[in-house]
């Protein structure tokens, strides 16, 4: 089947020059002129097609039909295009042929173009695949970009022409990435279906705060025993005044053990009275100085609904 396109092509390749040149005794210098550039520019894709080179060729041509457009060109290019495997151009190509004007005094060779393009391009179409991105965005501020091989994808509904073979697709939203690999063969439709969503990362610990209340505790529990140490030194101290006089050099000998308790107490009192009252201050100024945290921004996710690999990122 090539084989044939490609002697076809070689055929044409001659075929352009003749009709280019039976068309142009009828036209004016300068239609002449980009006549001229048009055929050496087609004839240096002809040259390229023929060592089995279309990358090459089909920019020659299409400097050509820039120059004259001319539906032998046109057909070279689409055939070109389709043994390339990029069908959706070739199928482009053929239909931007076929809409050419019919013109009664055109070559042989434009009508037999047409006549071919118009054959062909209902297989040429068939082979085209098709790609749908489905990007679920619902209650997420946020615009997804989408590209299929680093190429933008339009943002339509419904599948999108593409060449079958190896594709990427690759979908951002903010600094969170998601991509996936398809490969699609000819007159294959396939979609892809991503969900955006946000994840509310949890607050911050208050350290500082923590440890101003643990301080806060300590001293509200060292302020209790100096009030139980407090009570109990009174209480002991009047006591000993009803026995042993306000001096307390009339004690008996059996009451030595209540005067020092009562000395112990009363250290304890002011102790644990003044440690407790500093560690309270100490708490409060350390729990109210800390300064506010942060809180980090939500973070927007991607996810593939049926199967894939997400990438999440902060936005």
């Amino acid at each position: 089947m090539h084989t044939r396109r490609i002697a076809w092509m070689v055929v044409a390749c001659g075929m352009l020059a003749c009709s280019v040149s039976a068309s142009a005794r009828a036209h004016d210098p300068a239609t002449e002129r980009r006549k001229a550039e048009a055929r050496e520019l087609a004839q240096q894709g002809d040259a390229a097609f023929k060592v089995g080179r279309c990358d090459q060729a089909i920019p020659f041509w299409q400097k050509a039909n820039a120059r004259f457009q001319a539906p032998t060109i046109l057909f070279r290019i689409a055939r070109c295009q389709a043994l390339m495997g990029k069908v959706v151009a070739a199928t482009a190509t053929l239909e931007q042929l076929l809409a050419l004007p019919d013109d009664p005094d055109s070559p042989p060779a434009f009508r037999e173009a047409k006549d071919q393009a118009a054959a062909e391009l209902p297989a040429v179409r068939s082979r085209i695949a098709f790609l749908t991105v489905a990007v679920d965005a619902r209650g997420v501020d946020v615009q997804p970009d989408v590209r299929v091989d680093d190429q933008t994808l339009p943002m339509v509904e419904g599948p999108v022409p593409i060449d079958p073979g190896a594709h990427v697709v690759r979908v951002r939203a903010r600094d969170a990435t998601w991509e996936r690999k398809v490969t699609l063969q000819e007159g294959q439709s396939e979609t892809v279906r991503v969900a955006i969503g946000v994840h509310m990362p949890p607050r911050p610990a208050r350290t500082q705060r923590t440890v101003g209340y643990v301080l806060g505790g300590i001293g509200l529990a060292s302020l209790a025993a100096g009030a139980y140490f407090g009570a109990s030194a009174s209480t002991l101290a009047r006591h000993l005044e009803r026995v042993c006089g306000t001096d307390r050099k009339q004690c008996p000998a059996d009451r030595k053990d209540d005067i020092d308790r009562l000395k112990t107490h009363a250290v304890a009192a002011d102790i644990t009275l003044g440690a407790g009252a500093a560690l309270f201050a100490a708490g409060a100024i350390v729990a109210l100085t800390e300064p506010a945290p942060k809180q980090e921004e939500p973070r927007v996710v991607l996810f593939p609904v049926g199967f894939g690999a997400a990438l999440h990122g902060w936005f």
